[in-house]
């Protein structure tokens, strides 16, 4: 008899941001990892409440944070999908771009008048505008300090070369938003970038339990690694003995 097919539903917040390239990039990933064989993978568009049920997994994609958070209050969103993430002892995983990584930070510096409403979750306290306005957007190496992202290689055929480590990954920061602080042991550091300028590297890239955020955006670029990684954790919360 054969293996029963897992099934993983991940939703996309279809607000703002480049949600149609966060599908591309996770069909990408399962290819890669060739979850095909075993695995079935469902991504949709999320922009109402009630479309949370059912979800293994959620990316708060890029955009204005200012604007996602405003949505999200009207809606009744926010408090909905707070109470969506704490559920289930926490199997299920969020992943936050850019914008997403300051509505889940649990501090936020440079926020605009009145404060700002966030989902929080991952103790760090976020900078807006760390690197600038849009103007001052860039592409830069980042440096991974995660195993699975720096041994990752999308175009092998299983999604890994010959065990090489690739710490380097090309990130396309818009209007980024920066960690300036790790306020709790439980955050572990993704990925750091070097500023000129400053004597220590900028944390870019984190996980804390179910929650992932990357300042930068993964899914502008052909590497599919986070992608990769954000269904990984996934696959660890729904069957954490086969991994």
């Amino acid at each position: 008899m054969s293996e029963t097919r897992v099934k993983i539903r991940i939703g996309v917040l279809a607000i703002q941001g480049a949600f149609f390239e966060h599908r591309a990039a996770l069909l990408k990933a399962a290819n890669d990892l060739t979850l095909s064989k075993e695995t079935e993978i469902e991504v949709v568009d999320v922009r109402e409440p009630d479309e949370l049920v059912e979800l293994d997994g959620l990316i708060l994609p890029g955009g204005e944070s200012t604007t996602m958070s405003l949505f999200l209050q009207a809606s009744n969103f926010e408090e909905v999908l707070k109470e969506w993430i704490a559920a289930k002892e926490n199997q299920r995983v969020v992943w936050g771009t850019c914008a997403g990584l300051i509505l889940l930070s649990n501090d936020i510096e440079g926020q605009k008048e009145g404060g700002q409403s966030k989902i929080g979750g991952i103790d760090v306290t976020t900078s807006r505008n760390f690197f600038g306005r849009q103007v001052n957007s860039f592409e830069a190496n980042v440096s991974l300090h995660n195993k699975f992202l720096a041994e990752y290689h999308s175009n092998s055929s299983n999604g890994f070369s010959d065990g090489s480590i690739d710490d380097g990954y090309h990130g396309v920061f818009i209007r980024a938003p920066a960690v300036v602080s790790v306020n709790n042991p439980k955050v572990e550091v993704l990925a750091t970038i070097t500023v000129p300028q400053r004597e220590e590297p900028v944390v870019v890239g984190v996980v804390q339990d179910n929650l992932i955020a990357t300042a930068f955006h993964p899914e502008l670029t052909e590497d599919a690694r986070w992608h990769a990684y954000f269904l990984r954790q996934i696959l660890e919360k729904i069957n954490p003995a086969k991994n």
